[in-house]
């Protein structure tokens, strides 16, 4: 595994000065051990028997009810550890997450997954073992906003609460519309050629002018030097996508929603659909007795949590208000 040069950070710096006392402003971004705070494991197994790694923030003396945080595509445990510290001090909650398949330090293919059961199962075994006889809620971020849709939906997952940033309710239009991308997607998983490589471009590649992911120039620097770095998406990856916003829009399943969810998308929205958001969350306040709260955070790019100071501030303490009232 390739070490990362440790970067003197801002990351944590303040928030607006909020987060300053959270941590130092040399703590860096990547740490590749355990901490005195987050203890990383690699027991849980796939399908596959292929192993999860997992780290639990607050492991010394996990409370009760606990915050599950999904991760999005290509993110790994160590990225938001200045989150976990944070929802640890304002909310006296542990922290749990897991390196998802083909990304961070679990194994699989990198960037190929061929169905979102299979992201769930170690989540499942984690909940049941480990973690059972503790109530939790979620915070999501991208992909793993759909995760957390497509598990609770299918009553895999049981949070008391959820909080989604910048979910993966829909494919975006660019760079493939998705009514190319579906059928081709399809029919190349189908051929025997799910793990062929998607061929789209890293979002971390283009210069900070360009990128669609966060505002914070300090902060798009570090996106671009990852411990984990992972491919394009594949095929399978691409067709397992579409199966699972598929799912999650289905009358059926959103008739039995329940639990109280707080939405946010960026309005410089571009890496997944904020149309898609729009729309899911209409028809589920129709179809739904969940109460549905979605916010648009203005001038806000995909990374939410990974944006500036001003705005990252805006988006937790929200959160923190929603979790706190369980």
């Amino acid at each position: 595994m390739d070490i990362v040069p440790m970067l003197p950070l801002n990351l944590v710096s303040s928030f607006e000065s909020e987060f300053h006392s959270s941590s130092s402003s040399n703590t860096p971004l990547i740490v590749l051990m355990n901490t005195p705070q987050l203890k990383l494991h690699q027991f849980l197994t796939s399908p596959d028997n292929l192993h999860v790694r997992y780290g639990v923030f607050g492991a010394r003396r996990l409370t009760k009810h606990v915050i599950l945080f999904l991760l999005g595509r290509g993110e790994w445990i160590e990225k938001y550890e200045f989150l976990y510290h944070k929802i640890y001090q304002d909310l006296g909650y542990g922290v749990v997450v897991v390196d998802h398949l083909g990304q961070g330090g679990s194994g699989g293919v990198p960037a190929h997954i061929d169905s979102y059961d299979d992201y769930l199962a170690p989540l499942t075994q984690l909940l049941e073992g480990e973690l059972k006889g503790h109530t939790y809620s979620i915070l999501a971020h991208s992909m793993g906003g759909l995760i957390a849709l497509y598990g609770t939906l299918k009553k895999q997952l049981h949070p008391n609460r959820v909080v989604l940033c910048s979910p993966l309710i829909g494919l975006p239009q660019k760079p493939i519309p998705r009514l190319i991308a579906r059928p081709l997607s399809g029919f190349l998983a189908d051929s025997g050629m799910s793990q062929l490589s998607s061929f789209v471009k890293k979002e971390n590649s283009y210069p900070f002018a360009k990128n669609r992911l966060t505002s914070d120039k300090e902060k798009y620097q570090l996106l671009k030097v990852t411990p984990f770095a992972i491919p394009a998406p594949t095929m399978g990856w691409v067709k397992a996508s579409f199966a699972a916003t598929d799912l999650i829009h289905y009358d059926k399943y959103l008739m039995n929603l329940a639990v109280p969810l707080l939405i946010f998308y960026g309005s410089e929205e571009e890496v997944v659909s904020a149309a898609s958001i729009l729309s899911w969350t209409k028809v589920a306040r129709k179809l739904s007795t969940s109460t549905i709260n979605c916010i648009c955070v203005d001038d806000a790019r995909h990374e939410l949590l990974f944006e500036n100071d001003r705005l990252l501030a805006q988006v937790f303490s929200r959160t923190r208000n929603f979790l706190a009232n369980r």
